[in-house]
């Protein structure tokens, strides 16, 4: 029988799990920075689980539990691996996922081949499953529903989380250690995250406990309230978190001209030169003068790497080698030249402004006047004007 408090704690952990999949979804569609699938990802993640153990332990009949039982398990072994990916992502934004790196999700394949039995089992035995936990909460422990006893499944949880939290946290000291001048702002959230992802490891040391424990049923549901009270807060705050520092964090990740990303163009000057092959160079040149990939927005260093089959810190060399700038900067002087010719053109005189600079890969107006003035000395109003004055003088 649940208390009012479970009943209550119950309501909250539904709208809790509904309001952290809003969140997800609002990432992918809305924010702007690399890697926002994978935190998407992540936020869906986090809303099944809390779902999952909100229906537990729910005033709800076992037939429905029994939908959800389990069926959590493989997609949470995801979270870890995810979250490592995201955080590398957006600490080094020329990571890309290279098919060794499959051999991360292995876990999650183990977890489900382990589960597959319980997965085809007759729904009226899932159901009486349910019905002989809700009754006995240690069968969660000392029971087995797949090949692998769930002290153990649960053990090898606990060293996932352990293990991407080490790594996660290494990545956060090795970006310190390589740029001391870090904003904080730029690694706030990747702390943030790894100390969620710490959180979640100690909740699961938690239920460790119970497999050193001699306690009784009721004593193990105040626990599992303890634990959904946890889950609650925590991903409120998060979800609270994000949307109240959506601009700056927009900000700080946004893939457009006006940010500038921490990657191997910022560091260029504190590695060692590296000799490039003129060829490698004029086969540059002549693909970025040839298909003028700048004119598209939100163009990366990634995209050009990718289109161009170099390594990002190879082009990061070239620009700076060849120009004296970074990758920003470049693409940015391509477009202005680009604007430039189009204000001149008579062919384009009935365009507006806005229009051209949109097309030349600007996705902003504000952007757009500052790096015209900052590239020419004047507005784009003032280099029209400029230009149609001299083709008159030039015409009489």
């Amino acid at each position: 029988m649940n208390t009012p408090f479970e009943n209550i704690l119950f309501i909250v952990g539904l709208v809790t799990s509904l309001l952290t999949a809003i969140v997800g979804f609002w990432i992918i569609v809305q924010f702007k920075h690399p890697g926002k699938n994978l935190l998407g990802a992540i936020f869906l993640i986090w809303s099944f689980n809390c779902l999952a153990n909100t229906l537990l332990f729910g005033p709800i009949p076992a037939y429905y539990q029994a939908l959800f039982f389990r069926n959590a398990m493989p997609i949470y072994f995801f979270l870890p691996s995810f979250t490592y990916f995201y955080v590398k992502k957006i600490n080094q934004p020329s990571f890309l996922v290279r098919p060794i790196d499959y051999v991360h999700f292995v876990p999650v394949a183990i977890i489900f081949i382990d589960l597959l039995p319980y997965y085809i089992l007759p729904f009226d035995q899932k159901v009486q499953y349910m019905e002989g936990i809700k009754h006995n909460v240690k069968l969660l422990f000392t029971g087995s529903e797949g090949l692998i006893r769930n002290d153990v499944r649960d053990m090898m949880l606990g060293f996932t989380f352990l293990f991407y939290v080490t790594k996660i946290w290494k990545i956060i000291a090795e970006k310190y250690r390589q740029q001391p001048s870090t904003s904080f702002s730029l690694i706030k959230w990747s702390i943030f995250l790894a100390i969620m992802l710490t959180v979640l490891f100690i909740l699961k040391l938690s239920f460790f406990s119970v497999l050193v424990s001699d306690i009784g049923v009721s004593e193990l549901r105040v626990m599992f309230s303890q634990i959904v009270v946890i889950y609650i807060s925590l991903f409120s705050t998060i979800c609270f978190y994000v949307w109240y520092n959506y601009r700056e964090l927009n900000t700080v990740w946004g893939s457009n001209e006006e940010v500038y990303l921490i990657d191997e163009a910022d560091s260029i000057n504190s590695v060692e030169p590296i000799e490039l092959d003129p060829e490698v160079v004029n086969q540059f040149d002549k693909y970025v003068n040839a298909e003028k990939p700048y004119l598209k927005v939100k163009y990366s260093l990634n995209d050009l790497a990718h289109e161009t089959n170099l390594p990002t810190y190879q082009i990061s060399h070239i620009i700076k080698g060849q120009y004296g700038v970074n990758f920003n900067d470049y693409i940015n002087s391509l477009r202005v030249e680009e604007v430039k010719k189009r204000l001149e053109d008579d062919e384009y005189q009935n365009y507006s402004i806005e229009g051209i600079s949109k097309d030349c890969g600007f996705n902003a107006k504000s952007t757009f006047f500052t790096v015209f003035k900052k590239h020419t000395g004047v507005t784009p109003m003032e280099y029209q004007k400029n230009a149609r004055q001299n083709t008159k003088k030039t015409l009489a």
